[in-house]
């Protein structure tokens, strides 16, 4: 492991009351006196344009500003410098805005451990040694109230590890690595990860929070092996918010929980024969988010949990490691996968999602309604045999939404229910619905025997009318559609066709046929449309 300088907490100095511009903090971080030697206090020498201030903490608390806040080392370098200017807000955003970009860039420009932590003492006395260890052990911890830790393994073994955190009276930031020396390209490969380390973090402290993983998931795999993000973070609200991000050649998922609900999806990239090419993957992932915000809207979901859940979605499936047509062999058990059978495939890789809301009682009268909203997705590739003349290919899809809420009984009305019964005019949606699309491809002694696509979808509305608490009209609308289409015929005329093409003897429709066929086996959750 790089070595990381041990802390001495026996070399006081002396800190300037808080700054309250930028300008202020320029001035002040060109007046740092850095000693000789490591010290748990740094002096900030007083600086005329500075202002003198109150300054709060993050729960609204008036900090002592003759007590000064207390650094893990005395250095003047860009992580500690960002540290200063940030210190002084109470949001993670702003604590930690452009630090973890500062702090993968030190690492790549010096190929050293770094540790720094600043702690500002909530007593209104200056910490003692014992209580200076404690606290800054805990902040370099996960119990501190904010952390955002990225672990980076590389190809030749070693791992990188950088953890920010933060709480009320800290703000802390460690880089470490293992294994041995990083080389000069995996320290390139390091600092080019950066704005996009950055990027991740802006995303998730902004409020509302987005997902920007992109450049987490599209890292250089000549270099890297895998990338994890870790996030644990403290809303306005005191609720928490967590994620855990994993990429690697095999694959790719997102856990997120927050007050609003869960999602969690993963991405198998193990069986790259399956993928498409670029087209054709828009084309599925615009069918996708098509079906998710079809879901949403059915199931009266939560607008920014669903965005979160699309974006997860779209990051997850966008860039997958290698070009389609760079990889060799494009394999199902060793078996290479014909445009015939591309075309009858999504080309997309196998996966499974799923976003569930925080149920809650939507009606204080009757506790048991519950305004809920649960969805999952996914899609499996099967093959068997392994000779390339006798095989065959399945590919299903799947889709699930059950949800309940409350909706007044005219559009444009209030709903305010209470246990008063004259609130107690609403309507009550129960929803179910279901949809799959199974895709089957076979081959006799090298013929195509089987091309078929089976697809159903189904609907149940239950919607219950309350007016002035007596129930009015309970009523269940179900709908459902299911249709195969074999594909036999039309696929061995145009390969037929395309044969006699090729020696001169008319024109080949075999890529129109292939690409009309795509648009047929994408999952379809809506039975109306499914019958058109």
């Amino acid at each position: 492991m790089t070595a990381i300088s041990s802390v001495s907490a026996t070399q006081p100095l002396v800190v300037a009351k808080a700054v309250t511009s930028t300008q202020a903090i320029s001035n002040v971080a060109d007046s740092i006196n850095i000693p000789s030697s490591p010290s748990s206090v740094v002096s900030l020498g007083q600086d005329a344009s500075v202002i003198d201030a109150q300054t709060y903490t993050a729960r609204g608390l008036i900090a002592d500003p003759d007590i000064a806040p207390v650094w893990e080392y005395t250095q003047q370098d860009n992580v500690s410098l960002n540290m200063t200017g940030n210190f002084g807000s109470s949001s993670s955003a702003s604590r930690f805005q452009g630090l973890g970009a500062s702090l993968l860039n030190q690492l790549a420009q010096t190929n050293q451990g770094i540790s720094q932590s600043v702690i500002r003492s909530t007593t209104g006395r200056a910490l003692e040694p014992a209580a200076l260890a404690a606290a800054q052990a805990k902040l370099h911890s996960t119990a501190a109230d904010n952390s955002i830790s990225l672990t980076l393994k590389t190809a030749s073994g070693k791992t990188v590890q950088l953890t920010l955190t933060s709480q009320d009276n800290g703000l802390a930031v460690q880089a470490q690595v293992s294994g041995g020396e990083l080389s000069n390209d995996e320290l390139a490969a390091l600092g080019k990860m950066a704005d996009g380390f950055q990027s991740a973090i802006d995303g998730l402290t902004q409020n509302p929070p987005t997902l920007k993983l992109d450049a987490l998931t599209q890292f250089d795999s000549n270099v890297f092996a895998s990338v994890d993000l870790s996030t644990r973070l403290k809303l306005n609200d005191d609720s928490t918010q967590t994620l855990e991000l994993h990429a690697d050649a095999d694959g790719r998922s997102v856990r997120m929980s927050g007050a609003a609900g869960d999602l969690n999806m993963s991405v198998d990239l193990k069986n790259a024969a399956i993928l498409g090419d670029s087209n054709q993957q828009a084309k599925a992932l615009k069918n996708y988010m098509n079906q998710i915000e079809a879901a949403r809207k059915r199931g009266d979901g939560d607008q920014q949990l669903l965005s979160l859940f699309e974006d997860a979605f779209t990051t997850l499936h966008s860039h997958y490691p290698g070009a389609r047509a760079a990889m060799a062999p494009e394999t199902v058990n060793s078996i290479k996968l014909t445009d015939t059978d591309h075309s009858l495939l999504t080309g997309l890789a196998d996966f499974s999602a799923s976003v569930s809301e925080k149920s809650k009682e939507g009606n204080p009268a009757r506790p048991g309604e519950l305004d809920s909203f649960a969805y999952d997705v996914s899609q499996s590739t099967q093959s068997k045999g392994r000779d390339p003349l006798n095989r065959t290919l399945v590919q299903d899809q799947q889709s699930h939404l059950v949800a309940s809420y409350h909706k007044p009984l005219n559009a444009g009305q209030k709903l305010d229910l209470t246990t008063d019964p004259k609130s107690q005019n609403y309507q009550y949606y129960q929803v179910n619905d279901q949809a799959s699309s199974k895709t089957s491809i076979g081959y006799e002694k090298g013929a195509l025997v089987n091309a078929s696509i089976s697809q159903s979808a189904s609907q149940s509305t239950r919607i219950s009318k309350y007016v002035l608490g007596h129930l009015e009209e309970d009523k269940t609308t179900p709908l459902k559609s299911s249709k195969t289409q074999n594909l036999l015929g039309t696929l061995n005329q145009a390969l037929q066709q395309d044969k006699q093409a090729k020696l001169g003897r008319g024109v080949s429709w075999l890529k129109d046929t292939l690409s009309s066929i795509q648009d047929k086996v994408l999952l379809q959750s809506d039975p109306a449309r499914l019958r058109s």
